[in-house]
């Protein structure tokens, strides 16, 4: 599963069905999850997933890059560069 925090689950989750990915499970503007095949692609509440994992701060410093076989590159609401790998 890849897990993304995001600002905005509806949003996003309304950015990645307009990119094709449909929806296997929704709770509101907490949680999405999509059916995309091996790899389940779900979104959380950004605060809501630091502290899960006990980050006092939601903003986060890592990598907004995601490397995946498709074609083209893209940026979601929240900043997450999807790009084609090299094949």
């Amino acid at each position: 599963m890849l897990l993304l925090g995001v600002a905005d689950v509806k949003a996003s989750r309304k950015f990645y069905e307009q990119h094709g990915a449909s929806v296997a499970k929704s709770f509101g503007g907490t949680y999405a999850e999509f059916s995309t095949g091996p790899v389940t692609l779900a979104l959380y509440k950004r605060a809501g997933l630091a502290k899960q994992v006990g980050l006092s701060d939601a903003t986060g410093s890592g990598s907004h890059r995601l490397a995946v076989h498709a074609d083209g590159e893209f940026t979601d609401p929240d900043g997450y560069i999807w790009s084609a790998a090299a094949r």
